[in-house]
């Protein structure tokens, strides 16, 4: 884990979940931006000083994902990311600072800029659904190594709030590692609308291989079909694998 003490944007201290090297670097954990802030407004991007020594001093462009906190929905979307001159630097949108503090949440990956050497394949894991009454896949994409998991998912069969409740639901898988730990965003637009700005999101806790998730109230349809979600976590060596 690091702790991020100083940015340019008034910014609480952030700590992250890590895993360096000199090719590959993981990071996931969540920040919380206030967009009152007088330094935040100056911002022309986020940038919060990684510690001394970090494997990495820039990289090629990553991503993360803002959760606003407009009212029911918490419409949100991807951001670039990446890091230059030791720095975590975050695109800056403004488009929903008038709701308040919001979330950006860090499950990424970051890869060296310009690299020239060889690509290996790392192979995916066969994983399963365990409650497939509730949950079934469209397109999966689990990826295992002895310090990091990357787990992408499009499921043809996600529950509707409209039809099944605000929950909580539990993804309950077979063949994850159950020693990682991340917060998730997770894409639950039931259907687009031109009066939309963003994804309908609701936020996951992945934990001991499973998903747990629920939805806000009253509102209108959201998960069912399509519903996905795209991350990058670090393991946690000193838990059970």
């Amino acid at each position: 884990m690091i702790t991020l003490n100083f940015n340019n944007f008034g910014g609480g201290i952030v700590t992250l979940n890590d895993y360096q090297s000199k090719d590959i670097c993981v990071l996931n954990g969540k920040i919380i931006v206030n967009p009152t802030n007088s330094a935040y407004i100056l911002a022309n991007r986020l940038e919060l000083d990684l510690p001394s020594g970090f494997a990495m001093s820039k990289s090629a462009m990553s991503t993360a994902v803002l959760v606003s906190n407009a009212p029911i929905y918490r419409d949100g979307t991807v951001l670039h990311c990446w890091i230059e001159n030791n720095k975590l630097c975050i695109e800056k949108l403004t488009v929903w600072d008038s709701h308040g503090n919001y979330e950006i949440y860090i499950n990424s990956a970051f890869v060296t800029r310009g690299y020239r050497g060889v690509l290996s394949y790392t192979q995916t894991k066969p994983i399963t659904i365990n409650n497939i009454d509730l949950f079934g896949f469209l397109y999966k994409n689990y990826v295992e190594t002895d310090d990091y998991i990357s787990f992408a998912a499009v499921f043809l069969k996600f529950p509707n709030n409209i039809l099944k409740g605000q929950g909580p639901f539990n993804l309950q898988l077979s063949g994850t590692a159950t020693n990682v730990s991340a917060e998730i965003p997770i894409i639950v637009t039931d259907f687009p609308s031109r009066f939309m700005t963003g994804n309908k999101l609701i936020v996951g806790t992945f934990e001991n291989g499973n998903l747990t998730f629920s939805y806000p109230d009253n509102t209108s349809p959201m998960g069912g079909s399509r519903s996905f979600f795209n991350f990058i976590a670090v393991r946690d060596k000193a838990k059970l694998t």
